[in-house]
């Protein structure tokens, strides 16, 4: 009903607009830049590494997958998805960094979550539809709104320029159920500077791991009006996602196809996850389904979430000058469901239950555990550029505001509960402020770069905490951010650059409420060095970064997770993550192109005190184990990429067929950071291939058909994990579990696009 009554819609209004589309304005005049996009994009010759992605790279790589995976053959960047195929929770690593430390903006407004600073790539599904372009800086890169970089930006837009009118539906569908329906339109430039567009989007899956279903949906609407020098524009972006919890991965054993299933039985026995052995539904399923095997069994484990987004953007040439700002609100309300067995009736402020001769103090319940939150704010930006000085203002302030609390739904022993009933409530509270300045000039044929950040942040949470603990945190941090490079450029051909920059961050909600140690948390310190070179022909190009990010109290991950699937980090004094980063391309003959990047690293930390603790009778002993120079968890040394494309000719009789191989190589990752080998992720290979046959009709329209195949080898692999360890008596009782996420094997999509 939905779907039809937008279409209705879509009809009505491009009926009602044909009659003016022949009356556009002069486009040249009216595309001006988009301040706030521009203001924190680096330029051409800003001295950060910087991947520039445009609308057709993107489109050559969308197969309905979160953008995580649109952006997996950049440099140093590893993708994983719970689901095993790219749909639903993903996630991403920038030179071993997770996403809570990659800055994330939409067209300027920051979309990491203000308290895990994460970013939910699934609450916002085919954004990729809308994007316009997308830039990646890696390192600390140049000033921007939202939580510091502390691996690399990642900027969206879906501004863009003043696209032709027309209308563009995707069709999909593919492995494991995978369906998608996309339908966008745009009015182009209309009389008197206005312009429409528009995108529903709809995504759905079974997903690999078994029950690790996705059902996907989002809007997207944008109105603008131009005029000679300026423009203003509404922008929103709705997204609603249903995912059932993949979160847990699956042990390391059964993603090894080399384990029988005699070594699985064994490895249970001696499992506390599994029960050591008694929980005998969940080993038979292990046991059948192996690396696909999902560790929740009741059917409405889900994560249920809406996210809205609103931006008001407005840009304004004042003589030399270019202003911008925008105001923007993101609200955000959903909850995930858990069937809990033998929990705690303390946990949920309810006294033990007296049954005749009996007391329980366990029960089986089902509880929901909600977060509605809402982010509030406006930016503001003024630049001047000209060529032998550039100079760009800009400041943020943000408010956000999150509640969390959890209901009751069902209990085997109500023991005075009802269903809704509140167990727990805290509000957590964020205020952001900032400012920054940047200037560049040249001099003696050298173009320098200088920046100036300053950030304040508040965050404060109060009231009871989800193991119904009581908290009360408040913590105001000042940092202030400098930058500084310079740019070589001796010809067109060649290009180098030096920079230095600082970043600092604040801890994550996590961290302040399941943090292991004992001293109080500390922000973070980067100190960034970088230098690099491009050069290139006309069928040629090539590149070199090498970087020295230097951190003071880093907060890493013990390789523990909290119990909704959160990494447990702590400070450590100091770490390090130094590399090299290699990019070329090459036009071998007018049909043949090949692409290539490499990343070559070392990640350590210079002490890392591990926790194991030793649940030895009726006490808790902490056993605390120094580990000197070790690997950084999850930051794999070598990451490469290499694509091979062959494209028909365009005047032959199959132009517009072209065929792509894609290898994918990730080194060895250790799953903790005590460089443990028996706590470690194989190095792997994959192997991709993207068919796409693209035909423009005598009518007008354009017709393209792609056929993503994916993991063609069937490689059995896993991208990410987690691990802990424990003692039953003291040394030599240890016992280690670590859970991976497989990925999946041999796989393929395909998508028919209709551009009319």
């Amino acid at each position: 009903m939905f779907f039809r009554s937008l279409a209705a819609m879509i009809a009505l209004s491009l009926c009602f607009n044909t009659p003016v589309l022949n009356a556009q304005l002069d486009v040249d005049t009216l595309n001006i830049p988009i301040a706030m996009v521009s203001a924190l994009q680096a330029a051409k010759q800003d001295p950060f590494a910087v991947t520039n992605l445009e609308v057709e790279d993107i489109q050559k790589q969308d197969a309905a997958q979160d953008v995580p995976f649109l952006l997996r053959l950049t440099p140093s960047a590893v993708v994983s998805s719970d689901a095993g195929h790219g749909i639903g929770y993903t996630a991403l690593r920038i030179r071993g960094v997770d996403q809570s430390r990659i800055n994330v903006t939409i067209n300027g407004v920051p979309l990491n979550d203000a308290e895990s600073q994460g970013v939910f790539w699934v609450d916002l599904p085919d954004l990729g539809s809308s994007m316009t372009g997308l830039q990646i800086q890696r390192g600390v890169g140049t000033s921007t709104n939202g939580p510091a970089a502390f691996g690399a930006t990642v900027s969206v837009n879906t501004l863009g320029t003043i696209a032709k009118p027309g209308i563009r539906a995707v069709l999909g569908g593919g492995s494991f159920g995978t369906q998608r329906r996309t339908l966008a339109w745009n009015t182009g430039m209309l009389h008197d500077g206005w312009s429409l567009e528009g995108r529903a989007s709809r995504i759905t899956s079974d997903g690999w791991v078994d029950r690790a279903s996705s059902d996907l949906s989002s809007l997207y609407g944008r109105v603008a009006k131009r005029w000679q020098n300026g423009r203003l524009s509404f922008t929103t972006t709705l997204g609603h996602e249903r995912t059932y919890q993949a979160w847990y991965g699956v042990p390391h054993i059964v993603a090894d196809p080399e384990s029988t299933e005699d070594d699985i039985l064994a490895w249970v026995q001696g499992s506390g996850e599994y029960s050591y052995g008694a929980d005998t539904v969940r080993v038979n399923d292990l046991l059948e389904r192996r690396a696909q095997h999902n560790y929740y069994r009741y059917e409405n484990e889900v994560d249920d979430y809406r996210q809205d987004h609103y931006q008001i953007h407005l840009d304004q040439m004042l003589g030399d000058w270019n202003f911008g700002g925008v105001l923007y609100a993101t609200f955000g309300a959903g909850y995930y469901e858990q069937f809990r067995q033998d929990d705690d009736l303390l946990n949920y402020g309810l006294d033990p239950l007296v049954m005749g001769a009996d007391t329980l103090f366990v029960t089986d319940l089902v509880r929901r555990r909600w977060l509605d939150n809402t982010l509030v704010g406006t930016s503001w930006t003024l630049s001047r550029s000209s060529r032998p000085f550039s100079q760009v203002y800009g400041v943020s302030r943000s408010f956000y505001a999150g509640d969390h609390f959890g209901e009751l739904i069902w209990m085997d022993f109500a023991a005075g509960a009802e269903p809704g009933d509140e167990y727990y409530r805290s509000l957590g509270e964020k205020t952001d402020l900032s400012a920054f300045g940047k200037w560049s000039g040249e001099v003696s044929g050298l173009r320098w770069h200088v920046e100036a950040h300053i950030r304040q942040v508040l965050y404060q949470t109060s009231g009871r905490d989800n193991d119904y603990s009581l908290i009360d945190i408040r913590d105001e941090l000042t940092f202030f951010n400098p930058k500084a490079g310079l740019t070589w450029t001796p010809s067109e051909m060649l290009q180098g650059f030096v920079s230095a920059a600082v970043a600092h961050r604040e801890p994550s909600r996590s961290d302040y409420l399941d943090s292991p140690q004992d001293s109080p948390l500390r922000p973070e310190r980067l100190l960034d060095l970088e230098a690099g070179a491009k050069t290139g022909g006309d069928r040629w190009a090539a590149g070199v970064t090498l970087y020295n990010m230097q951190y003071t109290d880093q907060l890493v991950a013990t390789g523990q997770l909290n119990d909704v699937g959160n990494v447990v980090r702590v400070n450590v004094a100091d770490s390090h993550r130094r590399g090299a980063e290699f990019e070329a391309g090459v036009q071998l003959t007018p049909a043949l192109r090949l692409d290539a990047n490499a990343s070559f690293s070392q990640n350590r930390i210079a002490q890392f005190e591990e926790t194991v603790y030793d649940y030895d009778s009726d006490f808790v002993f902490e056993n605390i184990i120094v580990h000197e120079n070790t690997d950084i968890a999850l930051s794999p040394n070598v990451v490469a990429m290499g694509m091979l494309t062959v494209e028909a000719p365009k005047e032959s009789a199959l132009a517009g067929l072209s065929v792509s191989l894609i290898g994918k190589h990730v080194g060895q990752q250790f799953l903790d950071n005590t460089s443990h080998e028996g706590r470690a992720l194989s190095a792997y290979t994959t192997l991709d291939a993207v068919l796409r046959a693209e035909r423009v009709l005598t009518t007008g329209q354009t017709l393209t058909l792609s056929l993503f195949g994916n993991n063609l080898l069937d490689v059995v692999y896993s991208a990410t994990g987690w691990t802990y360890t424990y003692m039953y008596g003291g040394l030599g009782t240890e016992t280690t579990e670590n859970f991976v996420y497989p990925q999946a094997g041999r796989h393929g999509f395909l998508t028919l696009a209709v551009e009319f």
